[in-house]
């Protein structure tokens, strides 16, 4: 009996796991849909390990290279936000380098305004779970509330990935714009899976 209840107990585990299974494939789904230069080389990983301290801002994935990742890969989560990018990968495990984290930069455009920038994290502003952005050429091509996206120049990342939201814009000592705040698309602490753009259509 106490087999059979044992049974019957896994049995019903792993019909929730294909379950659960089923709607993170409909949501990969759906973003495929939704962006069809991401090709189907996108793999989905589980977050293993957050990783906050002082100096970085990282995640670890259940997926490596076996499964084709590689450094410098795209991370997003199922929205298609841009949770950051690989930065060290084993046979089946990667680290992934958030948004926030002091090392991470990016080629970013304004959405309204088609205005050029650099999103990049900061050690003043990671523990606010902030990034930066900077090199912006005039006020008026930024206000708050705007949307941030990647550029994709270059060719080394998608474009249109959304990097965040411009939460305030900062000024110097003569009143001049000096960068501004963004807050991320991504919840990272919310994260528990992601997925891994391995390759995507450069559209002109």
């Amino acid at each position: 009996l106490r087999q059979q209840i044992a049974s019957m107990e896994s049995e019903i585990r792993q019909a929730r796991n294909d379950s659960a299974e089923n709607e993170r494939l409909k949501e990969l789904l759906g973003l495929q849909e939704e962006r069809p230069d991401l090709t189907e080389d996108i793999v989905l990983a589980t977050i293993t390990e957050h990783a906050v301290t002082n100096w970085a801002a990282t995640l670890t994935i259940s997926r490596g290279t076996n499964d084709g990742l590689e450094v410098g890969d795209c991370v997003i989560d199922e929205t298609g936000a841009l949770v950051g990018t690989i930065s060290a990968v084993g046979t089946n495990w990667a680290t992934v380098l958030t948004t926030i984290d002091t090392d991470f930069e990016m080629g970013a455009i304004v959405f309204r305004s088609g205005e050029a920038a650099i999103a990049s994290g900061s050690f003043n502003l990671m523990a606010d779970s902030l990034l930066q952005l900077n090199y912006i050429s005039s006020e008026e091509a930024l206000l708050n509330g705007d949307l941030v996206v990647t550029s994709g120049l270059g060719g080394y990342y998608p474009s249109n990935l959304v990097i965040g939201e411009v939460e305030e814009v900062i000024t110097d000592d003569s009143g001049a714009m000096d960068y501004a705040l963004l807050r991320p698309a991504v919840d990272f602490d919310e994260l528990t899976e992601v997925f891994v753009i391995t390759d995507f259509t450069i559209v002109d």
